[in-house]
This record gives C-alpha cells, sequence and structure tokens, in this order.
C-alpha cells in the first residue's frame, strides 16, 4: 500500500480557495439512505456549504477595514470560558449545600420585613365534585370539620368522587387562587377571611366547597414555610460568593508574592 499511488479525491465544490470533497460529507449521510435520498442529502449539504463559506468570506472583507477584531472577542470568550469552568469545578469541591434549619430561621428573623406579603394566604381544605356526585350533604357536614377521622373520611370520598380536592393543607396557598374564575362572588377577599372561614358554591357542573384553617392578610410577614427555599438559595449564594471572592484573594496575594504578577507604580 504503501508504493500504490492513490488517486487525489475530486472536490465537489468550492468557494475561494477552499474545497469540499466527498470525504467531508461521508459521515453526514446515513448509512442507510437509499441511493436517491444519499443524492438528495449530499446535493443539500453542498448547498449548505458552499452558502456558508460565502457569507464568512463576505464578512470577513467587508469587516476588514473595520475596528472589528474577532481574535479579541475569541480571545475574550475564551478566557471567560476558563475562568467560569474553573469557577465552577471549585464550587463542585469546596460549596457545602447543607442549609440547617436553624440558618434559615436566623435569616428570616434578621430579613423579614423583605418577605411582606402582597396577597392574603391560606392553609385549608377545598374539594370540587360533580354537580351529580352522591352524598353531598355528607361533603357538606364534614369539610367544615378539624377532626381527623371527620377528615379521613372526607378524603376517602374525594378519592372517589371529587374532580380536584387538598385536605387540611400543610402548605400556605394564596386564597385568590381559589376563588378566581369561579362561581365565587368575594370583592373583598382580605375582609371576607376575616369573618368567614367556611364558603360553598355551585355552577352547573361542579359543587365548590372551602374551609380555612389558617389565614395571615395581606401586607403581613410571610410565614417562614412559605419563603424556605428563596431563603436557602440566598443562603447557598452567599456561600457561593464568599468561596469565590477567597479564591480570588488566595489568587492574587499568591500571584504577588511568587513575584508571577507585578503591578507597577
Amino acid at each position: 500500500d504503501y508504493f500504490v499511488r492513490k488517486e487525489p479525491e475530486k472536490p465537489v465544490a468550492r468557494v475561494y480557495d477552499l474545497f469540499l470533497y466527498p470525504s467531508d460529507l461521508k459521515d453526514q449521510i446515513p448509512g442507510s439512505a437509499k441511493s436517491e435520498d444519499s443524492v438528495r442529502i449530499a446535493r443539500r449539504l453542498i448547498e449548505e456549504w458552499v452558502r456558508d463559506k460565502l457569507l464568512l468570506k463576505k464578512a470577513e472583507l467587508y469587516l476588514a477595514g473595520s475596528d472589528f477584531s474577532i481574535e479579541k472577542q475569541v480571545e475574550d470568550y475564551r478566557a471567560s470560558l476558563l475562568t467560569f469552568r474553573y469557577k465552577q469545578e471549585l464550587l463542585a469541591q469546596r460549596l457545602d449545600t447543607i442549609i440547617y434549619d436553624n440558618e434559615i430561621e436566623a435569616y428570616y428573623k434578621e430579613n423579614s420585613s423583605n418577605y411582606v406579603l402582597n396577597a392574603d394566604v391560606v392553609k385549608l381544605s377545598y374539594i370540587k365534585v360533580p354537580a351529580n356526585a352522591p352524598d353531598i350533604q355528607m361533603v357538606r357536614r364534614l369539610y367544615k370539620s378539624e377532626k381527623d377521622e371527620d377528615l379521613a373520611n372526607l378524603e376517602q370520598y374525594c378519592n372517589t368522587y371529587a374532580k380536584s380536592f387538598i385536605i387540611k393543607s400543610q402548605s400556605w396557598y394564596r386564597f385568590a387562587d381559589f376563588i378566581q374564575n369561579k362561581p365565587f362572588t368575594i370583592d373583598n377577599p382580605g375582609r371576607f377571611l376575616l369573618y368567614n372561614k367556611n364558603m360553598e358554591a355551585s355552577d352547573s357542573i361542579s359543587h365548590y366547597f372551602i374551609h380555612i384553617f389558617e389565614h395571615i392578610p395581606e401586607r403581613k410577614i410571610a410565614p417562614v414555610e412559605m419563603v424556605y427555599t428563596d431563603i436557602r438559595s440566598v443562603l447557598l449564594n452567599k456561600r457561593k460568593i464568599t468561596i469565590l471572592q477567597e479564591m480570588e484573594s488566595s489568587i492574587f496575594k499568591e500571584g504577588l508574592s511568587r513575584n508571577l504578577a507585578e503591578i507597577y507604580k
């Protein structure tokens, strides 16, 4: 084979002094493609290559006399990419992602004024059942109850008949989300919640039942459970910033002390 001269490939396209050869297309054409499909795919790839190279050449000629420097942008991007990757690797090694509840509680107490509610929030039971569901009277009786036995029976009923339901939520919800676009007519939700814990409404399709277990009015401080995830993100970000600042300071001091860098006066 060393002594057999191979015939040079014939190009399939040229743009200025750049040539495209069949071997350049080989990996881009599926081996399972039929003959006519292969020809069609090859033609499309060739045309795309020509278009791209002509556009690139036009851009080079057009910008040749301007102040635009692609090399400077490429170098800036490379530097940014390398430092970003280094910081990510460093954080993966050093960042402790465990945030304890006492840390969140402490931050919450110090910064509670940053977490003012913009709407009334509630813990509730919410039930939506079809208009023709059986034992509506039982639902009407049980949904107001706060006894564990009654709530268990209500949940069992809802598992069978309800379109959607929440039984004595452990999470806080915006009250407005449960009364908008539904047959409740409550003009002032905040005032309504001061005097009412139960509400019922119906339309031609469904019955709706709501019982309020707890309520925090708008403009009060949000409960810590509602902002737990936000506070955790804040604390985690603070740790990231501290690690990166310490790293940059350490590298700066090391560079100067080892005479790897100088700042001239």
